[in-house]
């Protein structure tokens, strides 16, 4: 016969063994926020005179989920309510307010921007400090160009398109990154750059950070941030950048 301790045991270990897979709880799948290498870059001068370091970057997401957002409002006069979906590991998905904004972008792009997604910087090397961000402050993202498809979850075809950042008056606004995709912003593109015109010469570093005020739900904020080491001399035949090192990326 068993004892009273071992009976309680193997109706225990038997209910536990009964217990659905469903019924345990889900936990969130989330993205992980990133940049690629910083590349392109080249110096341009306006017809007004104006010195301009462009580049192209890569947002990415190397995490265990989509990083999507969602932006709703009653009417084209009224302001983007923003949210982020999270993938859970049952498949469901929750849906959770974020402290952001939508901006339409109105420099030929034709489609709503979300603020706060990425930032760029250009620092001193020998001390630090701060001398020029760019003018850039919203972005419409999706899948541009595949980026690691060999993380797991990773979709070997692109997901989100440019179609879901919507026109001007659309009421409803998706945007996504997919696992192991980046959205690449080139170097020729309107505000994607950094204003040098009154820099004397020397070392900077130029910085790409993703979600820079951790607004965003995404698995770690430790690899949001990349650079690259540059050298500016300017002569009388003109200003040359020299590369000196890139930092690490996602």
């Amino acid at each position: 016969m068993f004892g009273r301790a071992r009976l309680t045991l193997l109706i225990t270990v038997l209910s536990a063994a009964l217990i659905p897979n469903a019924a345990l709880a889900a936990e969130p799948v989330t993205p992980d926020l990133g940049m690629a290498p910083i590349t392109d870059l080249t110096l341009a001068i306006t017809a007004t005179g104006q010195k301009q370091l462009r580049f192209s970057a890569t947002i990415v997401n190397v995490g265990k989920g989509p990083f999507e957002l969602a932006a709703t409002r009653s009417s084209t006069t009224s302001d983007f309510a923003v949210s982020q979906l999270v993938t859970q590991s049952d498949g469901s998905r929750t849906q959770t307010s974020m402290p952001s904004s939508l901006v339409f972008g109105g420099d030929g792009h034709s489609h709503w921007h979300v603020r706060d997604l990425e930032t760029y910087e250009l620092r001193r090397l020998d001390n630090g400090v701060k001398v020029g961000t760019s003018s850039k402050g919203g972005f419409c993202f999706f899948d541009t160009t595949a980026y690691r498809l060999s993380l797991p979850g990773a979709p070997q075809q692109s997901v989100y398109s440019s179609a879901g950042c919507g026109g001007h008056d659309a009421l409803s606004v998706t945007m996504g990154l997919s696992v192991g995709w980046g959205d690449r912003y080139p170097w020729s593109l309107p505000d994607q750059f950094i204003d040098i015109t009154a820099l004397s010469n020397g070392q900077y570093r130029l910085i790409a950070t993703a979600d820079p005020k951790g607004t965003f739900v995404e698995s770690n904020r430790g690899n949001n941030s990349t650079w690259v080491d540059i050298a500016l001399t300017s002569r009388k035949n003109g200003t040359s950048v020299k590369i000196l090192g890139y930092g690490p990326a996602a």
